[in-house]
């Protein structure tokens, strides 16, 4: 593990705070963009390497956002639940991003988090 944290994006408060407890109990530190902000902006305040991004926030699963943290070097991985999922597919396959589903395990998460590019 780095000292890079985990962004976690979403419009959804108590969602993100709840994964990102999840986050943090593998060891990762955690940063939440709740609000939109402008990507280039908040990829170079918080220098995250992996970014979690809730597939129902039309603000950060969008083109811009995620070809703006491919620029940046970091690592993408789209969450939601199983509808969420099916309706960003194509979304996620333009920009060659993983997908999680959620709820979801430590075991399922890990390989996300230590699968990103150094």
């Amino acid at each position: 593990m780095d000292d890079q944290p985990v962004l976690i994006c979403s419009d959804d408060g108590v969602g993100a705070a709840l994964l990102g407890a999840l986050v943090e109990t593998l060891g990762y530190r955690v940063r939440f963009a709740i609000v939109p902000a402008e990507a280039e902006s908040l990829f170079r305040r918080e220098r995250p390497r992996v970014a979690l991004v809730d597939g129902e926030d039309r603000a950060h699963c969008s083109d811009a956002f995620l070809g703006r943290a491919r620029m940046r070097g970091v690592s993408v991985t789209i969450y939601g639940t199983r509808d969420t999922i099916d309706r960003i597919r194509s979304l996620a396959e333009a920009h060659d991003l993983s997908t999680l589903l959620m709820p979801s395990t430590p075991q399922a998460l890990r390989p996300v988090l230590e699968g990103a590019p150094a």
